[in-house]
């Protein structure tokens, strides 16, 4: 099963003026009432993928006080333990020398659960069992190019790994929901799709999920696979020739089984396979070599394990090169030194490859190995991990206010906000918390407890009435949520309001189909209407009404990230993201669709204030 390569960039062509001229006129009419709206009927040109970008240096102003901080809350005993997960393994057929040998479809894979991986602790929409029904390989990859792999929404990289990860395959596309799986780094769905595939006896998954495994840093289990060579007609480099041969000979090696390594590597260069950088860490294993082992731009998983075998070898920078795969071991990985799990775990925070629980979890098992903090992430755990011990509810308070402020500079707003639940359990009861209402607010509303929320609004007095409508929009079925609704006028003009902001909130309430009140859109009208913002090709909004309109889930949610473009619902046009929400809700996937509503009006919201 040779993987495809859908991460080539395709420059995205610039509108005429007779189109931007449509597109302007469209904006115009989207926030009109529905039964004065009318769409553009486009061409259909799906977007092509981009690269997920490398995580970008910014400056951290906010933490020129968790040095204070950390004078100020005591460090609390750390104990961890990791259990790993059984599945079922059974010995496979041989891999195909081709993708057109069908294998039988299995009557049901393993299904996840709605809440499985990376998300918010928001409940989750459940989702049919028949999702790729009738569709084939090139069906799926032209959709897929479309779409940003690894999703800068943390709700569309959830809902995106459900739903490539949950229904039957008919052998022909599951190579490419494999492919996108491992580019947007969701190993445990992953896995998952593979333990399906095994229990069908899908040829060549069984050189898959050994890898899988090893990717989850379940190592045990991965050298427990029997894996059949692939025949001569599979090409040397394709993902399971290099897993069938590499496999074996790290496992040799983490025995300490020097000889079994060196046949198995040898074996695999006599079959052709490239693996520059486990050749050269077993032969500095094995004292033949000492120089410097050259990092290549992209550094893989087989690159790290056979690093690993000699750890001095594992600098922090190589969290900056590790593919969305290696990032989500690396931020699991135990033994790894503290600053390169640090790193790679707050950039897989960063790309939606983990969330905040593990997020959390890397904080404290290697807060426990640095004697002296020196570099933001490792500010960031100590912090995190005092957090339990500290003295006072003022100074738990002060802390989550510089780790969330910090955790927006480095882009992990939302995946701190879900690691923090724990932490401000219990800060709502203590008046010594009051001045930090915004901040506990914001960590609740991230991790998607919108109870909490509505205490924290209501604790606050005029200075928080703002969130009540964001609040609205993410929680309909509140009985707040009306109330806030027809005192929207007052709450804009009590907060501020700016125009973005408004124009975005009357966008989401209306594609969530609420009954938004007459003097909200008056006082929209007032103001200019933004028309910046990610439009996508001609075409891509038409296709996703109709697809919404068939009932296709599926499609929808692949449809609905390439709708919102590459930098997700924070940086979409007026149109792409009320048609996107819509196509969510017309799909049933109601919670996803205030989800991405909530994103795409948070990142807009005004900069916090103290309460």
């Amino acid at each position: 099963m040779c993987l495809p390569n859908i991460f080539s960039p395709s420059p995205r062509r610039s509108p005429s003026p007779c189109e931007a001229s449509r597109r302007a006129r469209a904006i115009c009419l989207h926030l009109r009432p529905p039964s004065l709206r009318r769409r553009p009927r486009k061409r259909f040109q799906l977007l092509q993928v981009l690269r997920f970008p490398p995580l970008p240096a910014r400056p951290l102003q906010s933490l020129r006080t968790l040095p204070l901080l950390l004078l100020l809350a005591l460090q609390p005993s750390l104990n961890s333990s990791n259990a790993s997960a059984q599945v079922e393994r059974k010995e496979l057929p041989a891999i195909p020398g081709t993708e057109s040998e069908a294998p039988s479809a299995p009557d049901r894979p393993q299904i996840l659960s709605p809440s499985a991986g990376t998300g918010t602790s928001a409940q989750a929409s459940p989702l049919p069992s028949d999702l790729w029904n009738g569709t084939d390989a090139p069906a799926l990859e032209k959709l897929l190019s479309g779409v940003s792999l690894p999703s800068p929404s943390p709700a569309l990289a959830t809902l995106i790994a459900r739903a490539l990860a949950l229904g039957a395959s008919n052998g022909t596309e599951l190579g490419v929901r494999l492919d996108a799986l491992a580019k947007a780094g969701r190993i445990d769905q992953e896995i998952a799709l593979l333990a399906g595939a095994m229990q069908a006896g899908e040829p060549g998954a069984a050189a898959l999920y050994a890898m899988a495994l090893l990717e989850a840093g379940r190592d045990e289990e991965a050298c427990a696979v029997a894996i059949d060579p692939p025949p001569q007609s599979v090409a040397a480099n394709a993902k399971p020739t290099r897993a069938v041969f590499l496999i074996p000979a790290y496992c040799a090696a983490v025995k300490g089984d020097q000889p079994g390594a060196n046949l198995a590597l040898q074996l695999a260069r006599d079959r052709g396979v490239q693996a520059p950088v486990p050749f050269a860490a077993i032969e500095r294993l094995g004292k033949t070599a000492s120089k410097p082992i050259p990092l290549p731009n992209l550094v893989e998983t087989f690159d790290y394990l056979f690093l690993k075998l000699d750890p001095k070898s594992l600098p922090a920078s190589l969290a900056v090169k590790a593919s969305p795969a290696l990032l989500f071991l690396i931020a699991h990985d135990e033994a790894a030194p503290a600053a390169l799990r640090l790193a790679a775990a707050e950039r897989a925070a960063s790309l939606n490859v983990i969330d905040g629980a593990a997020l959390a979890k890397a904080y404290r098992d290697a807060a426990a190995k640095i004697t002296k903090a020196g570099t933001p992430p490792e500010l960031r755990a100590k912090l995190f991990a005092a957090l339990e011990a500290a003295p006072s509810a003022k100074i738990k308070a002060e802390s989550i206010d510089a780790l969330l402020a910090s955790g927006r500079d480095a882009g992990i707003e939302t995946a701190l906000g879900e690691a923090l639940q724990p932490a401000r359990a219990n800060l709502a009861a203590d008046p010594q918390a009051s001045g930090y209402a915004e901040t506990a607010l914001r960590a609740a509303i991230l991790a998607g407890d919108t109870q909490a929320a509505w205490a924290w609004v209501e604790a606050g007095g005029d200075k928080l009435k703002i969130w009540q409508l964001v609040l609205a929009a993410a929680d309909p079925s509140d009985p707040r949520t009306e109330t806030a609704l027809s005192e929207g006028v007052e709450i804009a003009a009590i907060g501020g309001l700016p125009a973005p902001f408004l124009h975005r909130l009357l966008a989401v309430l209306d594609a969530l189909d609420y009954e938004v009140p007459i003097p909200l859109w008056d006082e929209a009208s007032k103001m200019p209407q933004p028309n910046d913002g990610y439009l996508p090709e001609t075409g891509v909004l038409s296709q996703l009404k109709d697809t919404s309109d068939h009932g296709d889930v599926g499609r929808t949610v692949l449809l609905v990230a390439a709708a919102l473009g590459p930098k997700g619902p924070a940086d979409a046009n007026l149109l792409a993201l009320g048609d996107a929400v819509r196509a969510l809700k017309r799909v049933g996937l109601d919670a996803e669709a205030r989800r991405i509503g909530f994103e795409a009006l948070y990142a807009h919201m005004p900069q916090k204030k103290k309460a």
